[in-house]
């Protein structure tokens, strides 16, 4: 038993000679070795950088703590409170700077393409439907009859300016002569927006 009690002894003896700067040297060191490893290993692996960043969280809160318990021994509430917010604070710009290397997953892939007949090649379902080339001259001819329709009115400045990059844009659709599929769909959106301005100024 008094061997025991002499073991114990010598180790509060050996506490009671470690200054307290050399202590809280270690503390801050060993905080600082743990924020620059974990900077360090997350930039060298793409593993570590999509791991879970929630044990360095907890370990961040732990140091703080420590550091907290290890300055009330030579300092006041106060003192010691602002040392471990600071280190605390520290932790987390660390641990905002791992969360921003995380790798990021990959979003969902395309549709795979469907078949849609024998004759034709296979093509994405989620491409779009494309307007006939004789049902496009048509709407041209008609999108041109609205431009001119509206540029005889006495429309605001912005509204003009639209009307007239549409109206060349018609012009180039009809000088082309054969339209595409793809010329149709640009053809269906500026019909849309001449509706739109046909509507606004009562045509």
């Amino acid at each position: 038993m008094d061997e025991l009690v002499n073991f114990f002894d010598g180790i509060f003896a050996a506490f009671d000679g470690v200054s307290f700067g050399l202590v809280a040297l270690v503390d801050l060191a060993a905080f600082g070795g743990v924020c620059a490893l974990s900077l360090i290993c997350s930039l060298a692996s793409a593993r570590l950088r999509s791991a879970d960043k929630r044990p360095f969280l907890h370990l961040v809160n732990a140091f703080a703590a420590l550091t907290f318990a290890l300055f009330c021994i030579n300092y006041d509430l106060t003192h010691s409170a602002m040392v471990a917010a600071a280190l605390w604070l520290v932790g987390y710009l660390v641990y905002g700077a791992l969360c921003a290397l995380t790798v990021k997953r990959a979003g969902k892939p395309l549709p795979a393409p469907v078949r849609v007949s024998e004759e034709r090649k296979f093509v994405p379902e989620y491409a779009p439907p494309k307007a006939p080339p004789a049902q496009s001259t048509v709407r041209l001819e008609h999108a041109m009859s609205i431009a001119d329709k509206l540029l005889s009115k006495n429309l605001g400045r912005g509204d003009r300016q639209e009307l007239e990059k549409i109206k060349t844009a018609l012009t180039l659709l009809k000088v082309r002569g054969t339209l595409t599929a793809d010329d149709g769909e640009a053809l269906n959106e500026m019909f849309n927006a001449l509706l739109k301005l046909m509507a606004k100024y009562d045509l």
